[in-house]
């Protein structure tokens, strides 16, 4: 909405200079503009002395688009450019784009601002910044869930599925749809062999459904198989989880934003080997990245030995 707003230039009214110097044959693209704070983030900053809260000094009511030249000017000269300065300056930018540049189009930003929301809502509801910690409870020898978590990523599933997706940038939507479709999986499967954990603390963890109240070599062969299988099955769906989640972020940075997450990198997850964690960067690979690289849970017993990272194959022993 930012940077939308104010066509990526800076907002300072005898500047106006673009922001985003395009990538050459050889270099990527720079960015030499910034979002300045119009009341600064600490108390003790420039403007710093307002009742805003952290989290409204970080909102888009309070940044404004500048060069990197023209923010040092602002927060150096407090006294010339106050915030009612800087609040106008804003507006009367952001009105000039509006009314001035040809290339600017009200409808493409008005749809740019819902996807911003709908990847921001994503990002939060799968926790993102946490991804590493909560899907290390699915890689254990008894993948696990928390009660809680489980019902947020029921909601986010069906949040998902509901949503009203701008006609805009379609590789976006697929890409969010291709992981709506892994997490239903995951769910379905998970829920399958599940039960609450026997000394408490609000999980659920994959029940030992292999251990049986009867000496029944035949019977207890079989049903270790099959648990065996349950549990590398439910494994290979989090790395699909998680090649799909790095998918969404990927097409974020070609259609919406180059800058998303960037700072954060790729997400990564942890297994569970014996007595120490292995760290895994899932991705689609090459061909795999089409429109809906996640088949299906049926294609997937096929395909899921072709991946980065696969630790069972094929279908289950029944079959």
């Amino acid at each position: 909405m930012l940077w939308g707003r104010a066509a990526s230039r800076c907002s300072m009214p005898d500047c106006r200079r673009e922001l985003v110097i395009d990538a050459s044959e050889t270099d990527d693209p720079s960015v030499v503009g910034e979002a300045a704070h119009i009341v600064a983030e600490e108390s003790n900053g420039p403007r710093g002395d307002s009742p805003l809260t952290k989290e409204q000094r970080n909102l888009y009511a309070n940044l404004i688009v500048l060069c990197n030249v023209h923010h040092k000017q602002v927060d150096d000269q407090v006294m010339s450019f106050t915030v009612d300065r800087l609040i106008e300056m804003k507006a009367t930018h952001e009105r000039w784009v509006g009314t001035q540049l040809a290339d600017f189009d009200p409808v493409r930003q008005a749809d740019d601002e819902l996807w911003a929301g709908y990847v921001d809502e994503w990002g939060t509801r799968i926790r993102l910044n946490d991804w590493t910690a909560w899907t290390s409870n699915l890689f254990s020898p008894t993948p696990a869930l928390s009660f809680v978590y489980l019902g947020e990523l029921d909601d986010l599933n069906r949040w998902l599925f509901s949503r009203v997706w701008p006609a805009s940038h379609p590789e976006v939507r697929c890409s969010l749809e291709n992981f709506r479709w892994v997490l239903n999986d995951l769910l379905v499967t998970f829920r399958e062999h599940s039960e609450d954990e026997p000394s408490g603390g609000g999980l659920l963890r994959t029940e030992k459904f292999y251990k049986i109240d009867r000496w029944d070599q035949e019977l207890y062969g079989r049903l270790a198989k099959r648990f065996d299988f349950h549990v590398d099955l439910l494994h290979d769906l989090t790395f699909e989880l998680s090649r799909a989640a790095n998918y969404v972020c990927d097409h974020v940075r070609m259609h919406l934003d180059r800058s998303y997450r960037l700072e954060e990198g790729v997400l990564i997850v942890e297994r569970q080997a014996g007595l120490s964690w292995d760290s895994y960067r899932n991705e689609y690979q090459d061909d795999e990245r089409s429109v809906q690289p996640y088949p299906g849970l049926e294609s997937f017993f096929e395909v899921r030995g072709t991946r980065d990272v696969a630790i069972g194959k094929g279908r289950p022993p029944e079959d």
